[in-house]
């Protein structure tokens, strides 16, 4: 199983451009597929991956393993899951000095795949938590506050949670 798990995150690495949420989508993927994690673990193993300081897919990689195979596990994982970019990033700048490469036309090839893959993350991890209309709406107005009237977030989770107590009748 360590073998398995190591090799799922040297994989996941290769296709880790864009940062951590970029590839959410696919470690839920990989993780829940292969049954690594079942979906509420996957779903608990991110929070906890977002409370640690650090990217989330890095910090995703060393938990998985430590939960499995102790210091050694998150150990493997992490250098499994660093070890693609290392070799990518390598090879770019060998081959740079010897060939050409157009700049330009690999940032914004790269920023187009990375788009794509922060969205395909988003649409996953939100689907399934919007149940209704209230919880859209809600979700929605949470969005706009944030973005548009720069209210604090601790102040909307407070906001939120009391609306939402309100529309599914908890209070």
């Amino acid at each position: 199983m360590i073998l398995k798990l190591i090799l799922t995150f040297l994989k996941i690495g290769f296709f880790a451009f864009g940062g951590g949420w970029a590839v959410v989508g696919i470690l839920k993927y990989e993780m829940i597929e292969k049954g690594i994690l079942s979906a509420e673990e996957f779903s608990q193993a991110i929070s906890i991956a977002q409370m640690t300081p650090g990217p989330v897919a890095i910090n995703l990689a060393t938990y998985t393993g430590y939960r499995y195979y102790g210091f050694t596990g998150a150990l493997l994982n992490t250098i499994a899951f660093l070890l693609a970019p290392i070799v990518i990033i390598a090879v770019i700048f060998y081959l740079s000095g010897r060939i050409k490469i157009n700049k330009n036309k690999w940032s914004s090839s790269l920023m187009g795949v990375t788009t794509v893959m922060v969205l395909v993350t988003v649409y996953s991890l939100i689907s399934p938590n919007i149940k209704d209309l209230w919880t859209l709406l809600i979700a929605s107005f949470t969005f706009l506050c944030i973005s548009k009237l720069k209210i604090h977030p601790l102040i909307l989770i407070f906001a939120c949670g009391l609306i939402g107590s309100f529309v599914y009748g908890m209070l």
